[in-house]
């Protein structure tokens, strides 16, 4: 069996193990031993989708259980194709939408050295997070070490992978003397995390509908996976499914924002409201406006 089809077989009877639906593909063809560096992104790419709503899951429930064998399962893929350093290039959204997600992640550079510049947990599903908005507990040690290359704690850092939820919380306490400035902090989010969510977003809603759309609404959009993970599985995604297969068919940026604001049914009456329906609003303007 080829790298590429042993790589997905043990995906499927991961995320099934999870009790996950992995996203139904044909196993595609085999890869040569050395196969080019286009081939083996092809391949992460792949992987990538087909774990997608396992990590979305996870991103949105209080289980620290499907995470850690996403994380782990990403390792293996890893070490036969080790993830590339980032590399730096145009960013991929407008500058309004780049703005709109360090505002939600960060706030400002000040408030950022004051509460940010230390690992934190932020609760829930997430792992421990640093930068911008960068959760370790979704990441690969090898994802880590690459992204965080320029920071002398990476080593310390790695050992974040996979824990997420109240697993967290120690590991966080341990870390409490690791700064991470906000000049780096900004280049690992413009360099590597943005275009990778900018990667995500476009796969989930389909390349030809969020090609066609205004910088300022697919930045939104980036901005949305960025938040919420990418998933288009289950009754908490009717609304992201509307936006791929009603909205952006007819490029309807009114119909996309719409969607947008519907999303704040899932937080209502919750603590979470005030926060996230105050960024599904400001993505819901950014995409009504955009021109």
């Amino acid at each position: 069996m080829s790298r590429r089809r042993l790589l997905l077989a043990l995906l499927v009877v991961a995320l099934t193990a999870c009790g996950q639906v992995p996203v139904a593909a044909p196993i595609p063809a085999s890869v040569p031993v050395a196969a080019p560096a286009a081939a083996f992104a092809e391949v992460r790419a792949e992987v990538t989708d087909a774990a997608a709503p396992a990590v979305a899951s996870a991103h949105e429930s209080t289980s620290a259980a499907v995470m850690p064998v996403v994380v782990a399962l990403q390792e293996v893929v890893q070490e036969v194709m080790p993830p590339a350093a980032s590399t730096a290039q145009a960013s991929v959204i407008s500058p309004a939408a780049v703005a709109l997600i360090i505002r939600w992640e960060v706030g400002s550079q000040a408030l950022y050295t004051r509460r940010y510049e230390s690992p934190i947990w932020p609760g829930g599903a997430s792992g421990v997070t640093w930068g911008v908005g960068y959760d370790g507990g979704h990441q690969t040690r090898q994802q880590i070490g690459v992204d965080w290359s320029a920071l002398g704690a990476a080593s310390r850092l790695q050992a974040t992978a996979g824990i997420t939820g109240l697993a967290a919380q120690p590991v966080v306490r341990d870390l409490r003397d690791v700064r991470v400035p906000f000049g780096l902090a900004s280049d690992v989010f413009g360099v590597a995390s943005l275009p990778r969510y900018h990667s995500g977003a476009r796969r989930a809603f389909g390349a030809d509908g969020f090609d066609a759309l205004p910088a300022d609404a697919r930045g939104a959009l980036v901005s949305l996976v960025y938040n919420r993970g990418a998933s288009m599985t289950g009754p908490a995604r009717a609304e992201m499914r509307a936006i791929r297969d009603v909205c952006l068919p007819g490029t309807d940026v009114h119909c996309i924002a719409r969607q947008i604001r519907q999303m704040c049914r899932l937080w209502r009456g919750t603590n979470l409201e005030a926060g996230l329906c105050g960024r599904r609003e400001d993505e819901a303007g950014l995409t009504e406006r955009a021109r």
